[in-house]
């Protein structure tokens, strides 16, 4: 049987949906039209009158795309969609055609085209090796899984980790530089789950710096919650004045963790909480509900934050997480 990767829109954005429902999908209308009894002809003809305007090669990609959803996927294949709010891919098979599913609400546009998937493992991308790491970054919405790379993900599902030997190797090579700018994302967070406890609060606070605040950092041990100050002036006497607490741990913060930061936090304070190992939903309703600003920042957050800001950073910023601008053609 084939295997397909699949990506669950722009940053993995609708993973948590595709999960909880059990399918992948592809978001276009092309008038609901049943695009499994089509060929690729028919697609691209049909294409071009929902979008006139689109180049010859957009038009070719897309109809590629969409055959191969709708007509190669078929019931038994595998397929692979990551989330990166959790860093996980999930694998599954596919266990029903293709189908048109309509708009819900004249605010949705396209409505979607659908495949019915029994999601059965899951691997986490920290045990996958350099090379298949690669693999899986394509710059394509959906395209064919190596033989090798699914074995290594099956692999990784039940906790075999690949040779350490073989990630130096591959992340020194040239190819590294070819990754789209979603993997590129998925490699910085890889970079900076290495990083030690220290590295870590300074680069958060140099993201802060970046972004036009002053910092400075609280004693390690007796910080009561608090690892660093942020502030127009640097010393926490303007507003705003930001207290800051950096986890750095796979473990998700929990509820009452959080109660004890926020309850350190004086009325005028807002509160940034970083956590590498990201939130349980308890803790997002205490962030909520609290009576003064509270921002939640895992680490797909963090990583997306600094890219956006890495152009402002400081050199001691830059020396804790080297990057280097790659640029595509348009």
């Amino acid at each position: 049987m084939s295997a397909w990767i699949i990506r669950a829109g722009k940053g993995g954005v609708r993973a948590p949906e595709w999960i909880n429902g059990g399918y992948i999908a592809i978001y276009w209308n092309l008038d609901g039209a049943d695009i499994s009894a089509l060929s690729k002809d028919d697609i691209k003809a049909l294409y071009r009158t929902q979008f006139p305007d689109a180049s010859r090669q957009v038009v070719a990609a897309s109809a590629g795309m969409i055959f191969r959803f709708a007509t190669e996927i078929t019931k038994g294949s595998t397929v692979v969609m990551y989330d990166p709010a959790t860093r996980l891919y999930h694998i599954g098979k596919v266990s029903g055609p293709c189908a048109f599913v309509p708009p819900k609400d004249s605010d949705d546009d396209n409505g979607s085209y659908r495949r019915a998937v029994n999601w059965e493992f899951t691997a986490p991308r920290d045990a996958l090796s350099a090379r298949a790491k690669h693999s899986l970054g394509s710059i394509s919405t959906l395209f064919a899984v190596s033989a090798d790379t699914l074995r290594e993900l099956e692999k990784a599902s039940n906790g075999t980790p690949s040779a350490a030997e073989e990630e130096q190797e591959e992340e020194n090579s040239s190819e590294v530089r070819e990754a789209t700018a979603e993997d590129g994302i998925e490699r910085i967070k890889d970079r900076v789950l290495q990083l030690s406890w220290d590295d870590m609060e300074y680069l958060v606070a140099g993201v802060l710096r970046s972004m036009g605040y002053k910092t400075s950092m609280t004693s390690r041990g007796s910080d009561g919650g608090r690892d660093i100050i942020a502030s127009p002036d640097g010393l926490g006497l303007e507003s705003p004045r930001i207290v800051v607490e950096v986890k750095h741990r796979k473990e998700a913060m929990s509820a009452p963790t959080l109660r004890s930061f926020i309850g350190g936090l004086r009325n005028t304070d807002s509160g940034l909480y970083v956590s590498t190992g990201g939130f349980t939903k308890e803790a997002a309703y205490e962030a909520d509900r609290a009576l003064m600003p509270i921002k939640l920042l895992n680490l797909d957050q963090l990583v997306r934050l600094i890219v956006d800001n890495y152009d402002n950073a400081d050199m001691d910023t830059r020396a804790i997480l080297p990057l280097v601008r790659i640029y595509w053609p348009a």
